[in-house]
């Protein structure tokens, strides 16, 4: 689902709009990442091309997660480096919860890595990070689109992007690893469609797809792109 995020970058970036501020939820702190650390949407784009789901998570013993999301840790340092959050040339925010306090943990400081692998823990499907007595999973949990953290971190105008997951796939769940996502699906739809808008918020059309399928890479590139475009006027005018 994060693949529209990359149309959307796309866009600012043929505009030239500055982005100084980043932070993100899920998917949208992997790609918030890679953003704040200097990469292009095209870049990225390159890269999700050649991904696939054996590349950043592998079954396990399913005592807190089905997938083992280490893989993804590995993959992003793999590509950014052991880089602390700080030393990202743009400012980096990534949300997780904390399933022992029930808080909002918020990723500021440390390891890139970690942060974005805490903040896609889907719940019961990837394993969460655990780190001292913290159960950190994915910050849609409470936290869908994290425009409070951008405001804290000193951004006036604010750009949000609102994935919502499609209510059907159009294709019955067939593992329970298909079952687990398709419910999450559904409680994060309800989450995001009461989460805050930013000052401009894009909605990217994501109905009939599967945002967890690499292989609709370009679909959701070019639905994000489309979604983007339709909001740069209104984004240009405000910014004058």
């Amino acid at each position: 689902m994060g693949i529209a995020h990359l149309g959307v970058i796309k866009v600012l970036e043929e505009n030239s709009i500055p982005i100084d501020i980043i932070t993100g939820t899920s998917a949208g702190s992997a790609v918030g990442a890679f953003f704040a650390a200097g990469y292009t949407s095209d870049r990225m784009f390159e890269i999700v091309k050649k991904l696939s789901w054996k590349k950043i998570s592998k079954l396990t013993l399913p005592k807190l997660g089905l997938l083992d999301s280490s893989m993804l840790e590995q993959f992003i340092e793999s590509e950014l480096g052991e880089i602390d959050i700080p030393l990202l040339p743009k400012k980096f925010a990534a949300v997780a919860v904390d399933l022992t306090s029930g808080k909002e943990k918020i990723f500021k400081f440390g390891p890139v890595s970690q942060a974005v692998r805490a903040s896609c823990a889907i719940p019961g499907v990837f394993t969460p990070l655990v780190r001292e007595k913290q159960i950190l999973v994915d910050g849609g949990v409470l936290n869908f689109i994290p425009t409070n953290i951008a405001r804290d971190m000193g951004a006036d105008f604010i750009i949000a992007v609102k994935l919502l997951p499609p209510v059907s796939n159009k294709k019955p769940p067939d593992n329970i690893i298909q079952v687990l996502v398709a419910s999450s699906q559904l409680a994060m739809t309800q989450i995001a469609l009461h989460a805050p808008n930013g000052d401009v918020t894009i909605i990217p059309d994501l109905q009939g797809l599967n945002p967890y399928d690499f292989f609709q890479a370009d679909v959701l590139f070019e639905r994000g792109y489309i979604a983007a475009q339709e909001a740069v006027s209104k984004i240009k005018d405000a910014l004058i």
